[in-house]
Order: structure tokens, then sequence, then C-alpha cells
């Protein structure tokens, strides 16, 4: 198998157009849906300091379940096109509407054990980000729920913790750095609220897709590196 960064680049530009669809057809309405409820949610949720508010929370947590749930249909377009399946764009679509559903769930759960962990103790709910990180890939990989894919999804979350971490952290700080810089090179054209809003989803419609088909080939990878090792050891 080839470097994961390597095959990102080579399907991420080579099936561009199915991936922009999917943005169109998936991404695009959360991130419609998300831009909609947090700004609701800050224009009614009184601010208790100058740079403190319980909307932060809200937000937090909302992003993060969008983050968990948006996922889906590329994980599974990764997986169709990995495994040669016919169909890949269409079955990933199928797959996101279809049995979506327990990943909403599970992203719902998850999102709010993670936003108390952070907004408690910070390191806590990184580490349950970490862990449970994997459990949906496993899910739509194999095409069952989250809860029947949670054993192999937490322990590929265990034996990968530090890299898994490594892939957030980066490409969180890449995204955020980025957005810095689109950000304050736009506000010396236009201070317009719209423009802003415009530009980020935009950069999270190209950035997000990337980075969720850089961690399923990983997972893939690790995926494969762990039943190999399985067989090994059954062997003695």
């Amino acid at each position: 198998m080839k470097h994961p960064l390597k095959l990102t680049w080579e399907l991420y530009m080579g099936e561009f157009e199915k991936v922009l669809v999917l943005m169109l057809t998936t991404t695009l309405p959360l991130l419609i849906l998300h831009s909609f409820v947090t700004n609701y949610i800050y224009a009614i949720t009184p601010r208790t300091t100058p740079i403190y508010s319980f909307a932060d929370i809200y937000y937090g947590l909302i992003t993060l379940l969008i983050f968990i749930y948006a996922q889906v249909p590329y994980i599974r377009f990764v997986y169709n096109e990995e495994e040669g399946n016919e169909y890949s764009l269409r079955n990933a679509i199928y797959i996101f509407f279809s049995n979506g559903f327990t990943v909403f769930v599970f992203a719902c759960i998850v999102s709010i054990l993670i936003t108390a962990g952070l907004t408690l103790f910070i390191i806590p709910g990184l580490i349950i980000l970490i862990l449970f990180f994997p459990i949906p890939y496993i899910s739509v990989f194999d095409g069952k729920s989250v809860w029947k894919a949670f054993k192999e999804g937490f322990r590929i979350g265990r034996k990968r913790f530090f890299k898994i971490a490594l892939i957030i952290l980066v490409s969180g700080v890449l995204e955020l750095g980025l957005g810095i810089l689109t950000t304050t090179q736009l506000i010396k054209i236009t201070d317009l609220f719209a423009a802003q809003l415009i530009t980020q989803m935009v950069l999270n419609l190209i950035f997000y897709p990337f980075i969720i088909f850089l961690v399923t080939f990983y997972i893939i990878k690790w995926r494969k590196s762990l039943q190999t090792l399985d067989v090994d050891n059954s062997r003695f």
C-alpha cells in the first residue's frame, strides 16, 4: 500500500468532480445549518464575561457533532475506491442518507462527552476524541452500526493513539492558520460578515474532505496491520 498522504492526493485530485458532488450534496447543507444554528445561539445567549459565553460551549458541541457526522460519505467513498467497488459515489451518498443515523446518534453522545471533558478538564475531552475517533470509520467500512464497530474502532484508537492525535493536531493547526490568514486578507478588502462566512465555508469544503480522506487511508492501513497481527498470533 502506498503512503496514505500520496493516496489521498491522488484520489482527491483524480476524482475531484465526485468529491465536489459530495461537498455540495452533503457537507454544504450541514455547514449552512451549522452557521444558522450557531449564530442564532450566540444571538440569544447572554454573555457572562467579555471573553467567555455559554454559547462558546454550544458552538463547540455542535461543531464536533457536525464534524463527526459529516465524515460518513467521504469515508465510504474512499473505502469504495480502495476496494474497487462500483458506483462508489452513488453508494457513498446512499450510505450517508440511509445508514448514517447510528453515526449521528453516536456523534451526539460523543460530542457531549468530549465537550464536557474539554470544558472541565481539557485533557479528558481530547482523550475521548482520539480513542473514539476510528469507530465511525469501522462502522462505515462494514456497513454496520457504530455499536457493533465499537470494540474494533476503540482498539485502533488505543493502538494508534499518538498518531491519531498528531493528525488531528497538525490538520487543525493548518486549517486554523489558513483560516486566519485568509480572513486577515479578506478584511483588507471588505468587512462584510457574509463575505467572511462564505469564505470560511469554502475553505472548510476544500480542506475537510482532504483530511477525512487522509485519516480514512490511515485507518484502512492500521486495520489491515492489526488483522495481519491477529492472524500471526493465532498461529502460536
